[in-house]
Order: structure tokens, then sequence, then C-alpha cells
């Protein structure tokens, strides 16, 4: 899954935009963002990364963002 795939997934799925952030680090959400070829998946909580971890390739960060936000 590409995060071309998530975003469509999760706007099928009615998740608000306002929960989750691809591509940059924005408070209070669910944050999926590559750095140095890998991927962060984390909950941006007052600039603090939360339940962070980190996955080398695209599909597994998807697969946790969409665990994270269907839960």
């Amino acid at each position: 899954m590409s995060t071309n795939e998530l975003s469509i997934q999760l706007f099928e799925m009615m998740i608000p935009h306002y929960c989750y952030s691809i591509g940059e680090e924005q408070d209070q959400r669910v944050c999926m963002v590559e750095n140095s070829g890998k991927w962060l998946v984390y909950f941006c909580e007052d600039g603090e990364k939360l339940d962070l971890e980190e996955y080398a390739d695209e599909n597994a960060a998807c697969e946790d963002v969409l665990r994270r936000l269907s839960e």
C-alpha cells in the first residue's frame, strides 16, 4: 500500500482529516513521515513523538496507520 492508497482508504472509512497527517508532522494527530529512507509512524502531542514506530517500507507504515486509526 502506498500513501496515496492509504489516503483513499482513510477517506472511504470516513476517518476525519484532523485525526492524521501523512507526509508532515502535525500536533494531536497520528503522523506518518518519511525520514532518511525510513517511515516513521507516531502520535504527535505538543511536539513529542509518542508510540514511535520505524519501518523500512511504506506498506508496513501504512498498515500501522490504518491499525491505529481503526481502533
